[in-house]
């Protein structure tokens, strides 16, 4: 889930403008196809300049233990201001 701001302190909202403290948050990534629970993100700057979101996940095809998570990325693109892969 995602929300921003245009201040570091504060008035975090999501896509529709909902406040973070009110239950709002825009929804980047989550389970699809044989992607299961991804998590634990964090972003890097490619060689290409580009942002990209890294993330470890379960594959519903290997198992779903924490011993057979896989590790997973995307190139972040940008839709009016807010990410998305």
């Amino acid at each position: 889930m995602i929300t921003r701001s245009s201040s570091a302190t504060g008035g975090f909202v999501d896509k529709n403008g909902v406040k973070a403290t009110a239950g709002g948050g825009t929804i980047l990534l989550a389970s699809h196809g044989i992607v299961y629970g991804p998590g634990g993100q964090g972003i890097f700057t490619n060689s290409a300049g580009q942002p990209v979101l890294y993330y470890h996940y379960a594959s519903t095809t290997v198992g779903l233990a924490d011993a057979d998570y896989l590790f997973g990325y995307n190139v972040l693109s940008w839709s009016n201001g807010w990410p998305s892969v």
